[in-house]
């Protein structure tokens, strides 16, 4: 008869969202060459803590969410930002290498995304609730205006 042992559940604690990210960090710093912190992202865009518990000492009380494209990393009632972040960066990218061009709102004050030009031209399925903006480090985006001041 093989017995096995119960795993002791560990405990949950609270967590902040610079702790959450620190954590990120080091578990990134400590794998090997090629692996990276996407590793940590569940489907629905939350971070499998699971696998932080080890710089964090316990489990978060809440999840948090980070995108796929962007890295960034949101609390749960920010969990549409990058799910919205994702999207769209792919239809940015996409856009840019069949045409060359930004898609970008005419006279707008800062680098916003034109969502009705992506849709109409069927890049993006679904329009985010809020704007994004275009960076200039890589053609990343942003849900932050203040980026840019």
């Amino acid at each position: 008869m093989i017995f096995k042992r119960a795993k002791k559940a560990s405990p949950t604690i609270a967590v902040t969202l610079p702790q959450i990210k620190q954590a990120v960090r080091q578990f990134e710093a400590d794998m090997p060459d090629p692996i990276n912190r996407t590793v940590l992202i569940n489907e629905d865009k939350s971070i499998d803590v699971d696998r932080l518990k080890r710089y964090l000492g316990g489990i978060p009380e809440q999840k948090f969410f980070m995108s796929r494209e962007t890295f960034e990393i949101f609390e749960e009632k920010d969990k549409l930002i990058p799910y919205y972040l994702d999207m769209v960066q792919s239809a940015v990218d996409n856009y840019i290498s069949d045409t060359g061009k930004l898609p970008l709102l005419e006279d707008a004050w800062l680098p916003e995304v034109h969502y009705r030009l992506l849709s109409t031209e069927r890049y993006l399925k679904e329009t985010p609730p809020f704007p994004l903006y275009i960076t200039e480090e890589e053609m990343m985006l942003t849900h932050r205006p203040e980026h840019f001041e």
